[in-house]
């Protein structure tokens, strides 16, 4: 919200306070009533009574309060909160600090790759073979990836329906892709499916990741299935080699349609093959939704990656490089941002409750209404789903949620007395369990905004007139 709105709701506040002030003093100036015929009495409040004071006398009020049990719910850590209403910012604290952001940072990179891809966007996996298929036989499949982080087989999509994180969630289906695949009339490929990941570079890993973080995400690749875990329902270890992975896999459900499928291995594919089918992944606005709701880093970082590759070098740095321009370019303020991925698994990754809360704001054009349709839902979907149940916030918070060891972010949309914005980060020493107390705790007092008690009730009401 513009410093501007701020400043206005600040005069506003003050010359409506210097009425309300006016107005109880009147309003104890009683005068004699003329005479008037019988009739049935009636409680009239007076113009100039205290209980008219308006609203926004109140909201200055229940601003400072807001702000104060804020800082009193950071439990002391380094902390930055901000939140607004339409006529602009109500409470701030340390809005300018850059923090690590955990997985708030995937609000930036969301926004990035809409201006950049549009939201039209979709990724490709195709299949092309050596040569044309003679007699039901082709010598080899290229299963080459661009990226796709939803590809999955049938397992890995029924386990991801039965977790309140991922339920409802859009997803690739590999089966389909062997099902055209089987439709192209191919019974024998003697030399096997071969994994083309050649679309991106193949660093795996973002080199400042800690064990913990790594064990949380897949290899990133161009070609990967099930996030990129091994099994058939990608329950089983990181794959050592994701694009072989997802060529054994399709050539699994390939088998299951009784087509005799050699080795799977991987590589690159030569000149001169031809197209056996595809699959195309949702729109990008379907992956941000998945990748927002569900906090999928997998998904965010190859976002990064195919945000290189669209700008011409398809590495974790280029991608970042272009979120930053991008953020930019749309004037969003990154004063002290910096960061080395998309999903916000770094400890080194740093934004400031400003930056979200600028980028939020984004989404009141309709080309960003992506990033705030994309975001958990209290007590309905993604990381929210399970949170917030049986409150008042429960289906009226929309946010993304972000959790590290000693991080605990959140930023969004509640809807209680009145529609507002809000962003808030604590970084401190706490783990994963306070993280969640602390940012429920903050958001439920976002949520009571005003927090005081309405301006009718600040006086008595008037007294019944006397009967005669």
């Amino acid at each position: 919200m513009s410093e501007r709105g701020t400043l206005v709701r600040r005069m506003l506040a003050v010359l409506l306070a210097v009425t309300a002030i006016a107005a109880i003093i009147t309003s104890f100036e009683r005068s004699a009533p003329p005479p008037a015929p019988a009739l049935t009495p009636t409680l009239v409040t007076p113009m100039w009574s205290a209980r008219r004071i308006p609203q926004p006398v109140v909201d200055a009020v229940g601003a400072q309060h807001l702000a104060a049990r804020l800082r009193v719910q950071t439990n002391g850590n380094q902390a930055c909160f901000s939140v607004s209403d339409a006529l602009g910012e109500l409470a701030s604290g340390s809005v300018d600090q850059p923090l690590a952001p955990a997985s708030t940072l995937k609000l930036l990179t969301a926004t990035a790759a809409i201006e950049n891809l549009g939201p039209d966007f979709h990724f490709i996996t195709s299949v092309q073979g050596s040569a044309d298929p003679a007699n039901g036989s082709v010598d080899r499949l290229y299963l080459l990836g661009s990226g796709d982080p939803l590809l999955a087989t049938p397992e890995r999509i029924a386990l991801d329906q039965r977790d309140p994180d991922t339920a409802g969630l859009p997803s690739t289906p590999l089966a389909v892709l062997a099902d055209r695949i089987a439709a192209a009339g191919i019974h024998t490929v003697p030399g096997g499916v071969v994994g083309v990941d050649a679309h991106f570079d193949r660093t795996r890993y973002v080199p400042d990741w800690t064990a913990a973080a790594r064990a949380s995400i897949g290899p990133v690749g161009a070609l990967t299935v099930n996030d990129g875990f091994a099994g058939a329902n990608g329950t089983g270890a990181p794959a050592a080699n994701p694009a072989v992975n997802a060529a054994a896999e399709l050539t699994r459900l390939l088998t299951a349609r009784h087509i005799s499928v050699g080795t799977p291995s991987s590589g690159d594919a030569p000149k001169g093959t031809v197209d056996i089918a595809r699959i195309d992944s949702p729109s990008l606005s379907g992956i941000l939704t998945e990748m927002l709701s569900a906090s999928d880093n997998l998904s965010a970082e190859m976002l990064i990656r195919e945000l290189g590759a669209h700008a011409g070098t398809p590495t974790t740095a280029r991608g970042v490089g272009e979120v930053m321009a991008a953020m930019s370019k749309l004037g969003i303020d990154t004063t002290g941002a910096k960061f080395v991925d998309g999903s916000g698994l770094s400890h080194t990754d740093a934004v400031t409750c400003r930056t979200l809360i600028e980028v939020l704001g984004l989404t009141v054009r309709p080309q960003f209404a992506p990033v705030r349709d994309g975001l958990a839902i209290a007590a309905q979907r993604g990381t929210l789903a399970t949170r917030f149940r049986s409150t008042p916030l429960a289906g009226n918070l929309r946010a993304k949620t972000g959790t590290l060891d000693g991080v605990s972010g959140l930023g969004g949309f509640v809807t209680s007395d009145r529609p507002l914005e809000f962003a808030l980060l604590v970084n401190g020493t706490f783990g994963e369990s306070t993280a969640f107390a602390i940012r429920e705790a903050m958001a439920t007092t976002i949520a009571g905004f005003p927090q005081t008690t309405n301006a009718a009730t600040l006086v008595p009401a008037p007294n019944a007139p006397n009967r005669r």
